[in-house]
């Protein structure tokens, strides 16, 4: 073989190999573009269920069933003194709210009832609670958010379900 016949084949063999790799790039892209826009509807479609599912109501308000419970209330009532149903009592506003971080022990939150837990915060006294409660706390024990992230309790509400999650311990 010469020299001019192994330049000539030296020279159609990296035109091949650059053709060849001219073609396995146009086939990269048209197959990948494709994948991109499978995986991208299914990463929208997945999404849409994610926001879907976290965005749906913790539970419902059956106002009927409260009415009826105060009327009963008013009519077991002999002296005639209104008596308020049990809608806002410590243990409903425990329920509701409250019990998402305490039954888990969520960023350190005392479980209901767990006297190891509590006794340093009794220790500080109802109204280091009360203000713990309503204001929210941030230190070495743990973290609450102000009204445990429910800003629509009143401070009256806060204080009967730390009274509630008090007497479990008492």
């Amino acid at each position: 073989m010469t020299d001019s016949q192994f330049a000539k084949s030296f020279f159609m063999m990296i035109c091949f190999l650059v053709l060849l790799a001219i073609v396995l790039i146009i086939m990269g892209v048209y197959i990948g573009g494709s994948m991109d826009a499978k995986l991208q509807a299914q990463t929208d479609q997945y999404t849409q269920e994610v926001i879907a599912e976290r965005t749906q109501p913790v539970g419902t308000l059956n106002i009927g069933q409260i009415a009826q419970e105060t009327a009963q209330a008013e009519a077991s009532d002999a002296s005639g003194a209104v008596q308020v149903a049990a809608a806002n009592s410590g243990e409903s506003i425990y329920n509701s709210v409250c019990h998402i971080c305490h039954n888990a022990g969520i960023t350190g939150a005392p479980k209901p009832g767990d006297v190891d837990n509590w006794t340093p915060r009794l220790a500080k006294g109802i109204d280091a609670l009360y203000a713990n409660s309503i204001d929210g706390y941030q230190g070495e024990t743990g973290i609450m958010p102000p009204k445990g992230g429910n800003l629509s309790l009143t401070d009256d509400d806060v204080k009967s379900a730390v009274d509630y999650l008090v007497g479990l311990v008492q």
